[in-house]
């Protein structure tokens, strides 16, 4: 559950709907700040700590002296250089204060403002805090204490700014944001474009960066797909290429035999044996032809992963009685003996030709490779979940570094699993093609001390 929460909160169309929310809820404040700063020339702020202390001991001041007079407090005590000390009288709402240009525009305001607790108001060049009252001359006075700003609040800098620019800013602001979200979703799609244009131009080894695939998004998503299909396609066609310089070599051999066995019957044709003998070459390379063309045939449609599977229940129990039976007949030939240990019934969804097909070529590879009267074992071990079956034969086993290339198309172990045996190489490439076609597994390890076990398990 919390996953897919993380999903949807990573997803475009979140992102989409909280950028554009924000845009909205951004326009509508800038409005109207914007809309309050041109009205007005100042901006309340927190009260000011420090400016609040002077007041306060300003205060103290002049109630303690006796004679201090209202010209004499504004002209003698300023608390600091940059400071002035404002009076109002609150019956006639008059200001008074030094001639000092920075308070020219605070003195209208507070002549125009009054103010029932302390506070401090943020000018373009000043700050005024107050009021505080105290009494003068038996005089009811307010005290304000102005400050010119030589730190300015972000403030004070937008106030000093010509009305166009408190307009135009927000909207570079906003444009910079929308580009930023512009750029975030075009980038993937620009380099997945770019990518696709490349490997149609021939460039198989093309792939997305992974600043792009690590995305937690739909695009990431659609990167990572994407460069799944480049790795898919670039092993398809290089499949393809292989398999083509494979055959095309694999053909050389039996069409030079074939074409001296018919130049030897041309010879030999007022001879009867031999023409016999020559002509009966020419059917056994012609059928040795007929097999590899239709096995390459079955490898190159395993090969397409577009290719339909029919799925349908079957006992593989059944289905591996019937490979182990056909092939003992070619068993019988070297005296050996196939057994099987398996529960009664087994069944899975599967394509009934292609699996009989990985079967029989295994076990039939297991026969050709197997010493006479030997005996060869089928197992088969089901769990809820995967089908194991491991086919153990009795013959030399191959090289711990050929292990790796078994089930590749033509591939044949030099000595102990050559051309002797009259495969094409083909039998265990067929077979890796059927059960991943079937989402399983298959590979191979020596036994000890002799002998081959090739495992395939698929899925329940």
């Amino acid at each position: 559950m919390f996953k897919g929460v993380t999903k949807s909160l990573s997803s475009i169309a979140f992102k989409l709907f909280i950028s554009f929310w924000l845009f909205a809820i951004l326009s509508i404040v800038l409005t109207r700040v914007i809309s309050i700063q041109l009205a007005e020339e100042s901006i309340l702020r927190p009260l000011h700590k420090q400016d609040i202390a002077k007041l306060q001991h300003l205060k103290r001041r002049i109630e303690k002296s006796k004679k201090l007079t209202l010209n004499r407090l504004l002209t003698k005590s300023t608390p600091f250089r940059g400071e002035a000390i404002l009076i109002k009288d609150p019956s006639n709402s008059k200001v008074f204060a030094s001639e000092k240009n920075f308070l020219k525009p605070l003195i209208p305001y507070l002549e125009k403002n009054s103010f029932d607790s302390p506070a401090s108001i943020q000018f373009a060049n000043a700050r005024v805090t107050g009021p505080l009252a105290t009494s003068i001359d038996n005089i009811e006075y307010q005290l304000y204490i102005a400050a010119k700003d030589h730190n300015p609040h972000f403030s004070s800098y937008l106030m000093q700014l010509p009305a166009w620019a408190r307009i135009i800013i927000p909207i570079i602001v906003s444009m910079l944001l929308a580009w930023l979200l512009a750029r975030s979703l075009s980038n993937p799609l620009l380099k997945i474009k770019s990518a696709a244009a490349e490997i149609g131009n021939g460039k198989l080894t093309t792939r997305i960066a992974k600043k792009t695939t690590n995305r937690s998004d739909e695009l990431g998503d659609l990167s990572r797909s994407f460069n799944q299909m480049a790795e898919k396609l670039e092993q398809n066609i290089n499949a393809h290429q292989r398999l083509l310089g494979d055959v095309s070599h694999e053909l050389r051999s039996p069409m030079t035999r074939l074409q001296m066995a018919i130049g030897l019957s041309l010879q030999s044709i007022d001879n009867k044996d031999a023409l016999t003998s020559h002509l009966a070459r020419c059917e056994l390379e012609v059928s040795r032809l007929d097999d590899m063309i239709a096995e390459v045939l079955s490898l190159s449609r395993l090969e397409n992963t577009l290719q339909n599977l029919t799925l349908q229940s079957c006992d593989l129990c059944a289905l591996l009685t019937s490979c182990i039976t056909d092939c003992q007949y070619i068993a019988n030939e070297k005296s050996i003996t196939i057994s099987a240990t398996m529960p009664a019934k087994c069944i899975i969804q599967a394509d009934n030709k292609l699996i009989t097909s990985a079967l029989s070529n295994i076990i039939t590879n297991a026969v050709k490779y197997s010493h006479e009267h030997s005996t060869i074992e089928v197992l088969m071990s089901v769990n809820e979940l995967m089908v194991t079956i491991q086919v153990v034969d009795t013959g030399p086993g191959v090289p711990e570094e050929s292990i790796s290339q078994l089930f590749q198309p033509f591939y044949r172990v030099e000595n102990a699993r050559d051309r002797g045996t009259g495969g094409t190489g083909l039998g265990l490439a067929i077979a890796q093609q059927a059960i991943l076609a079937h989402n399983g597994s298959i590979y191979a390890n020596n036994n000890a001390p002799s002998g081959l076990t090739v495992t395939l398990t698929l899925p329940r």
